[in-house]
């Protein structure tokens, strides 16, 4: 199933890229990054639930737009072991667990950059797909926010440094909701928010 998630990501980067190559603005950013954060305290029969930090990688395709923005698609993958406190007591350590997002992402650019220098803020839509050698594959409404700075190497590269926070909504029990007429069974969660520092190789088409 995660196979099939990243070729079709990979379809979906490759697929633009070719549609790409004979328009301008268009650039491509592989990047790496570091990622922590992760943790779930509502977890049924778990006290604490924890995400180890780890590297994460990706890649995206964007395009100039007016206005001094951008946008982009990208696709990123991180994979971490997980630790677990059971309400006995027990310590549970397993993985890992797989996360890959596929986003797209607007960038908009300060007016008032100094030279090659543009400090930009940036916010995504899109999805997570969860996946673990022990549990089925889940997808999630993903989004994120952050802000970075761009420095323009040349005219065929650029170079870029981001920070973003990534929460997504996990559903881990059920609750009830009534209003005047009916009683309503609600799914009840909290956010798996992780944060990630990452730099990233821009090329010019």
């Amino acid at each position: 199933m995660r196979l099939r998630i990243v070729m079709f990501a990979g379809a979906l980067v490759l697929g633009a890229a070719g549609n790409a190559l004979a328009q301008s603005g268009l650039e491509i950013t592989p990047f790496v990054g570091y990622r922590w954060g992760g943790g779930l305290s509502s977890v049924s029969g778990v006290r604490d639930f924890d995400t180890k930090d780890d590297v994460s990688y990706g890649v995206g395709l964007g395009k100039s737009t007016p206005h001094n923005t951008a946008t982009e698609i990208n696709y990123t993958h991180f994979s971490g072991d997980i630790e677990a406190t059971l309400l006995s007591g027990a310590k549970v350590t397993a993985g890992p667990l797989k996360r890959d997002d596929i986003m797209l992402s607007g960038y908009w650019y300060a007016y008032n950059a100094t030279g090659s220098i543009k400090p930009y803020f940036t916010a995504g839509l899109g999805c997570s797909i969860f996946s673990s050698e022990k549990t089925e594959t889940v997808g999630r409404f993903a989004w994120d926010i952050g802000v970075g700075i761009r420095k323009d190497v040349s005219d065929k590269l650029a170079i870029r440094v981001n920070a973003i926070w990534m929460p997504t909504w996990v559903t881990t029990g059920t609750g009830v909701w009534c209003d005047p007429f009916y009683c309503y069974s609600l799914g009840t969660g909290e956010y798996y928010d992780q944060f990630e520092v990452s730099g990233g190789l821009t090329l010019k088409l």
